[in-house]
């Protein structure tokens, strides 16, 4: 084989990969400036988000919930009673089997009026999902 051809062909494969190289590279820049675009707009939509909505407004309906709670797990049980509001309760009443099991067990539902204020389970749980939540919240926080 000639040197010129050699020559030429190591030449062309050469120029082919800086070529090559050269469109990946601008490829990857204009990729680079979209996605930087993209974060601007992003920033920019999130900034005239935060303008629209105040920030304390979230701050307001947690503590509101919060004493909601507090009302009723703690003032209520000892307010309500005094003005005789009703308070009633759904309760699971058993009918036992019958004829040595031939007429199974069957559950009827009826209320019950019950004085005074229910304090049920769930109100207890979101108590302490709040102390809880609160107290790891002061417990995080920053000290400056």
């Amino acid at each position: 084989m000639p040197i010129e051809l050699l020559s030429m062909i190591g030449g062309s494969t050469l120029g082919f990969v800086f070529r090559y190289l050269a469109e990946k590279r601008q490829d990857e820049k204009e990729l680079f400036e979209r996605a930087l675009e993209a974060n601007k707009q992003t920033t920019s939509n999130q900034d005239q988000a935060s303008k629209r909505v105040p920030i304390d407004v979230g701050k307001g309906v947690r503590q509101l919930i919060v004493l909601t709670v507090l009302f009723g797990s703690i003032a209520a049980p000892f307010i309500l009673p005094f003005f005789g509001v009703p308070t009633f309760v759904e309760v699971d009443a058993k009918n036992p089997e019958v004829l040595f099991g031939i007429v199974p067990e069957t559950t009827r539902k009826f209320f019950v009026e019950v004085n005074g204020f229910l304090y049920s389970s769930e109100n207890r749980q979101i108590l302490l999902s709040i102390v809880g939540f609160y107290f790891g919240t002061s417990a995080a926080a920053r000290k400056s």
